[in-house]
């Protein structure tokens, strides 16, 4: 098991390898140049590890939600690598991604990124990582104001929030219980801002 985990879906990338003796993980403090910075973040992970792109069985990537043009650029990438290594990739999404550090507690957890104005994406997931709030859209104060009183928060999208962000670690470990595809699409949730303006 040689497991490759790419996350630019926020203003900091991380790459992470799962192998049989661990998890490395590398953090990019370039935040949203994750173009220029996540491929060769990945060459120095695999040289440090020792471990050559062909000896990777799949390929996991964060979907999503999170900045428009990081999930594109991580879900590229990853669908990039796996077709030329033929390799399967699997995808995550961001607020699972959050959420799977502090599952395995007594309350559920509630993963939250901030989009703005009020605006943000949200899940709820019980301890053992069942789906109990499905990811979606959300306006955070209602949202906030509808979760259990022993949801643990986590994410950016809510008031003194914790400042989490999804990390590559995480996404290999998920990936490592999950069958992967031929290719993964972005989850966005909501439209784009240019799409928001063609429509005005």
């Amino acid at each position: 098991m040689n497991i490759l985990a790419l996350e630019t879906t926020d203003r900091v990338a991380s790459v992470a390898l799962l192998t049989e003796t661990g998890c490395r993980e590398k953090r990019i403090e370039s935040p949203l140049r994750h173009e220029e910075t996540v491929m060769p973040a990945v060459d120095e992970l695999l040289a440090e590890a020792g471990v050559s792109p062909e000896e990777l069985t799949a390929v996991a990537v964060d979907v999503g939600p999170g900045s428009f043009t990081g999930v594109r650029i991580g879900v590229c990438h990853g669908n990039a690598m796996a077709l030329a290594l033929g390799l399967p990739v699997v995808p995550v999404n961001a607020l699972e991604a959050l959420a799977f550090p502090l599952l395995g507690g007594n309350g559920p957890v509630a993963a939250i990124i901030d989009a703005r104005n009020g605006n943000g994406y949200g899940a709820l997931y019980a301890p053992d990582g069942a789906v109990l709030i499905p990811p979606g859209a959300i306006e955070i104060d209602p949202f906030l104001a509808g979760l259990p009183q022993d949801a643990i928060l986590t994410g950016t999208g809510f008031p003194h929030a914790d400042g989490a962000l999804p990390l590559a670690g995480s996404i290999a470990r998920m990936a490592a219980d999950r069958a992967g595809e031929r290719a993964v699409s972005p989850l966005y949730l909501r439209p784009s801002q240019a799409e928001r303006k063609q429509r005005t």
